[in-house]
């Protein structure tokens, strides 16, 4: 459904979405992130964010409805940058409309332009 990786030394939480998901999926999703953010946020340090969506396929309206609350979660953490790795032009057409107000996010269709934009502000390790 949803996994998260925390590199410490970049300051860099990892989200790897994967499968197609129930309206129950994503509300336990909402959960998963705001645990993870809190974990990555510890001490107010600010942090960049990846959203890896090559193994989520376009979902339902209803799912796509709660998944707007990705963005409103997201807004209250020291998040430097958002990268989100959106390899199909359909789910980055849904994907957009879920993250239209954060200023601080950008898609990406491959890992590497994802990752180098990411790294501009990260720590040099």
């Amino acid at each position: 459904m949803i996994d998260f990786s925390f590199d410490p030394a970049r300051r860099r939480l990892q989200a790897r979405y994967r499968g197609f998901w129930s309206v129950e999926n994503a509300k336990t999703a909402l959960s998963q992130l705001r645990a993870a953010l809190d974990d990555a946020a510890v001490g107010g340090q600010p942090f960049t964010l990846l959203d890896d969506f090559r193994g989520w396929p376009t979902q339902v309206p209803e799912v796509v409805e709660i998944n707007k609350q990705f963005a409103t979660i997201c807004q209250g953490y020291p998040i430097t940058r958002n990268a989100m790795i959106l390899p199909s032009a359909l789910l980055r057409m849904q994907v957009a409309r879920t993250v239209e107000a954060l200023a601080s996010c950008r898609a990406f269709r491959t890992l590497e332009e994802a990752d180098l934009w990411l790294s501009e502000v990260e720590p040099r390790a």
